[in-house]
């Protein structure tokens, strides 16, 4: 359950909630009563934890026809190439 603060508490007790999300609680920050904002801290430093090779086998897929050529992407493409001929 997220802890939740008005934010009048929000801003006399930023320090307090930093610590709250940075140990991977969420914060809500409410206005007259109403959820006005949640926040919850991510590494700046770029871990996000231990990587698992294969962790999302079987929960992506990848069309058949996925390399097809687009028939209108090409199109798209040989009239931008015309028109920079043309300058």
């Amino acid at each position: 359950m997220p802890y939740q603060y008005s934010l009048r508490d929000a801003k006399a007790r930023l320090s307090e909630l930093l610590d709250l999300a940075a140990a991977g609680n969420v914060v809500e920050i409410t206005r007259q009563g109403t959820k006005r904002g949640r926040f919850k801290l991510v590494s700046v430093d770029g871990t996000f934890g231990q990587r698992r090779p294969g962790a999302l086998k079987g929960r992506i897929v990848v069309p058949d026809t996925f390399d097809d050529e687009d028939p209108d992407i090409i199109a798209d493409f040989e009239d931008l190439r015309s028109r920079a001929d043309s300058r």
